[in-house]
């Protein structure tokens, strides 16, 4: 693991247990090992080294919501597909899941941070666009058709990783089809 690579994962690490007010940059150069300069060779600060982990995960995210979506499917099945990676990316990276929601809705997040991130995922976009276009998905504005959906994965995997709720084969089917029911045109 670089340098960068093993700075960004304490960040991760100390974000997800203390919160961003009480991980301070000297926190994060003694529990990753590296000196303080090397901190400040990749990242400017602690704001440059935050932004820089989130951009890093959205692309992550951005590469796992796409993956297999070039394949020969029908709408609703290239829908649920995306629907499936989001949740699974979700599923398998509770950390990296619960930095990018409170990192996304908080105070702290820069505008354009949020829209060069959002290049990371413009295929999804892209995809709910395209079903707006051809009738399939409600004239809603495209920022809150992404919400209805993204929040319906969230909302599951959050409650999955809590283990407030048991995860079956059926539970997530029923959801995936309550998540297109709610956004597609009858």
């Amino acid at each position: 693991m670089s340098k960068r690579d093993q700075i960004l994962a304490t960040t991760l690490e100390l974000v997800s247990e203390q919160g961003f007010h009480a991980t301070s940059v000297g926190l994060i150069i003694k529990k990753s090992g590296v000196a303080s300069g090397t901190i400040y060779h990749h990242f400017k600060n602690k704001e440059d080294l935050i932004d820089t982990l989130y951009s890093d995960l959205k692309k992550e995210l951005g590469n796992a919501i796409i993956n297999n979506l070039e394949q020969e499917l029908n709408y609703k099945d290239k829908f649920i597909l995306i629907w499936k990676n989001l949740f699974t990316f979700y599923i398998e990276n509770p950390k990296k899941f619960e930095f990018l929601e409170d990192y996304s809705n908080s105070p702290f997040i820069r505008k354009e941070i949020k829209k060069i991130t959002q290049t990371y995922y413009q295929s999804a976009i892209d995809f709910i666009e395209l079903g707006i276009k051809l009738g399939i998905l409600r004239n809603l504005p495209i920022d809150l058709l992404i919400n209805i959906v993204f929040g319906n994965v969230a909302t599951l995997a959050r409650m999955v990783i809590l283990e407030e709720i048991e995860l079956t084969n059926e539970l997530l089917n029923i959801t995936i089809q309550s998540s297109w029911d709610s956004v597609k045109i009858n």
